[in-house]
């Protein structure tokens, strides 16, 4: 049974700062074209240096650019919990080695390991399928992507490369012995939301439906 504890304000704080990176997607992809107004603008910092196409903004370039700065918030998040307030139950778990030296955990270790793997394997599979420009919302920005349905997309499953992210952050915490699993669950449900919510394109629909995105 996985420990979930609530430690107060760095819950309320890992909530918002996980957060953070899904609502951006969603924005995204429920008011592109705002976004694309917004690039072409400059009103975004950090974007001005993205290459740019004969003179005009590269949309998903710039998401990309993105994408990589708003993982700042999440590898902080994670960090903070497992090498800051859990570091006495690491350091002997991990650089101690009784992940490895204590029988009990060798399960653990074992489905920890497999989760990692099998999480990378997805987001790797993802970006070999699609590519930077498809994963990046290139379809969505009206960029040409071609549709696929090779691996993973032909496996059972919605959003491979997000229930990827999921397994390897849960991977992890099981791999390193962390006490806590407030975080990867925390994860979790945004990562649902996302899936379910803010990049749901029947859900996109009826908000551009009710509301004015522009």
């Amino acid at each position: 049974m996985l420990n979930i504890e609530v430690h107060l304000p760095f819950a309320i704080v890992a909530f918002f700062m996980l957060g953070i990176e899904r609502i951006l997607y969603g924005y995204c992809f429920i008011c592109t074209n705002h976004f694309k107004k917004s690039v072409d603008k400059n009103a975004i910092p950090g974007l001005s240096q993205v290459q740019k196409d004969d003179g005009k903004s590269n949309y998903w370039r710039c998401m990309q650019r993105l994408g990589v700065y708003i993982k700042v918030f999440q590898v902080s998040v994670c960090s903070y919990d497992l090498l800051v307030l859990d570091y006495e139950n690491v350091k002997l778990n991990l650089f101690h080695g009784g992940m490895v030296t204590n029988p009990d955990m060798h399960i653990q270790l074992a489905i920890g390991i497999l989760l990692i793997f099998a999480g990378q394997t997805l987001n790797y599979a993802v970006f070999k399928a699609l590519g930077a420009k498809g994963v990046y919302y290139g379809y969505e920005f009206g960029y040409p992507v071609a549709r696929v349905s090779c691996f993973p997309y032909n496996l059972p499953i919605s959003d491979p490369q997000y229930w990827g992210v999921v397994m390897c952050i849960f991977g992890i915490y099981l791999t390193v012995g962390a006490s806590n699993f407030l975080v990867p669950i925390i994860e979790l449900f945004w990562y649902l939301m996302s899936m379910k919510v803010l990049e749901n394109p029947k859900m996109k629909s009826k908000l551009q439906d009710r509301y004015y995105f522009n």
